[in-house]
Parts: C-alpha cells; structure tokens; sequence
C-alpha cells in the first residue's frame, strides 16, 4: 500500500479518508459517534476512512460532522507537514505547513507554530554535583590527617 503519490507539480496527493481519521481522532470521537452525526452505519465511516477519495457531497458532510473545513480533508498530506519540520540553529522549532494555490501558483502558508526549548535543570544534578565536592573536601581531610598520623 502506497503512503501517498505525487502529483504532476511534485506535491503529494491528499488522502481524503486518513484524512478523516485524523480529524475524527483530533476530535476525541469514536467511529460510532461520527456514525449516528452523519446517520450512517459504524461500518460505513470504517470504510470511508479507508478511502483514498471521497466524493464531494459525502466530504462536505464529514467536514460539518467533525466541524472542520472541507479544505482539511481534501488537502492535508501529513507527509508534507512532517517533511517542513525544521530544527534551527538557536534551538527553536519552525513547523510551517504550504499549500499551491493552484490558481496563482503561489504557496499559502496555513499554519505555523514555533517553540523554544528551555533549558531545565534538575536538581538531581545539583545534589550530585554537591555530593561529589563534599565527597572530595573528605578526602583530602582523611589525606591530611594520615599525613600528620605518620610524622
């Protein structure tokens, strides 16, 4: 089974039923609560997450049944959004997601989230630290006084 095809322009194809697999799961609901929101069978939404595409009139009810935009199921490539997780060089995570806008054929930018790592100290380390200095002042006590021992 294939993860997702490209397209002629080189993006890879959206895939409408995982697609509203993860909105489903997004939305803590289970296949039997989509199911009676969309007043169909548990089986049937087991099988339209399988899809790779869904016809227009049943995407637009999964979107308004997950209360989501439409736009989510046909276009979201999971694949895409890992592939434009960048690391920076100061420690600062960049998650941009681009879709064509195939009209223009420019790139729209729908989402992005940044986030700094913040540097934790245990306190663990710090008793260790401590522990081994206090470990060594000691050891040099004992040192000493085996020095003054054998004069």
């Amino acid at each position: 089974m294939e993860i997702a095809t490209k397209m002629e322009t080189g993006r890879r194809k959206a895939k409408h039923g995982p697609n509203a697999k993860i909105a489903r799961i997004c939305k803590n609901m289970t296949q039997d609560s989509l199911a009676f929101k969309m007043e169909m069978s548990q089986s049937k939404i087991s099988a339209l997450e399988l899809q790779d595409e869904i016809d227009d009139v049943t995407l637009d009810k999964l979107a308004a049944a997950l209360e989501v935009p439409v736009d989510f199921l046909k276009d979201f490539v999971p694949e895409e959004t890992i592939d434009s997780y960048i690391v920076n060089n100061n420690d600062t995570y960049e998650m941009t997601q681009t879709n064509s806008d195939s009209a223009s054929g420019n790139d729209v930018v729908q989402q992005k989230i940044v986030e700094k790592e913040e540097n934790i100290y245990y306190p663990l380390d710090k008793v260790t630290e401590l522990y081994e200095r206090l470990l060594k002042e000691k050891e040099q006590q004992i040192e000493e006084l085996k020095a003054k021992l054998q004069k």
